[in-house]
């Protein structure tokens, strides 16, 4: 009877895996971007500036995958030497570093070497990058400003406190998961509730 019951659990376990409903980003604001943002039928990426986090979701909202990032210390905007993080839509404009060790190290979007423990206090460009392409007219200027998704050595703040000069930072073995999952075009939303754009909803 005992090993009855434990079998009888165990697939009850196994049935609540499968049918459990996956989580979500809630659809907020009533904003003509936003609702075309929440409403494409394909999968997308939303970073949350407040959190620290950056969540690639399906087509339905439903959450694939989660990362912690950092986002810019100086905060969001899209003015030229401001090291600020920019905000509203982005198009992914291209994937660097492919197949290459998570520990290699880009200056100007190239590959100079491995990582070295010794320069971790430095802006370190590690693993992969990815190109953000500014589609609205306040950030057009983002590919200008060099502005990228890319691995950091300073893992330590992921989550916790923005620290970049305006990049999206992510740990360098877990932008690896996430370069792979995406492809060149998909859209990114950049929102900081705490500094909305003029468009974006206020609830």
């Amino acid at each position: 009877m005992k090993n009855i019951i434990n079998r009888l659990l165990t697939l009850i376990l196994i049935v609540g895996i499968f049918i459990s409903p996956k989580a979500s980003i809630r659809s907020f604001g009533g904003s003509k971007e936003q609702n075309e943002f929440f409403n494409l039928n394909q999968q997308k990426v939303y970073i949350d500036v407040e959190s620290q986090v950056l969540y690639l979701t399906t087509g339905y909202n439903s959450i694939i995958a989660t990362y912690k990032i950092s986002t810019g210390r100086n905060g969001t905007g899209e003015q030229p030497g401001s090291y600020k993080t920019p905000r509203g839509l982005f198009l992914i404009q291209s994937k660097i570093g492919e197949h290459q060790d998570p520990m290699s190290k880009y200056k100007a979007r190239v590959k100079v070497g491995q990582y070295d423990p010794a320069y971790s206090r430095y802006d370190n460009i590690l693993s992969r990058i990815l190109t953000l392409d500014g589609v609205q007219d306040h950030n057009k200027n983002t590919r200008q400003r060099c502005v990228y998704i890319h691995g950091t050595s300073a893992v330590d703040r992921l989550g916790k406190k923005p620290c970049s000069m305006g990049c999206v930072r992510m740990c360098p073995y877990e932008i690896v998961d996430f370069f792979n999952r995406i492809d060149k075009g998909t859209t990114v939303y950049i929102h900081d509730k705490n500094n909305k754009l003029p468009w974006e909803s206020k609830a």
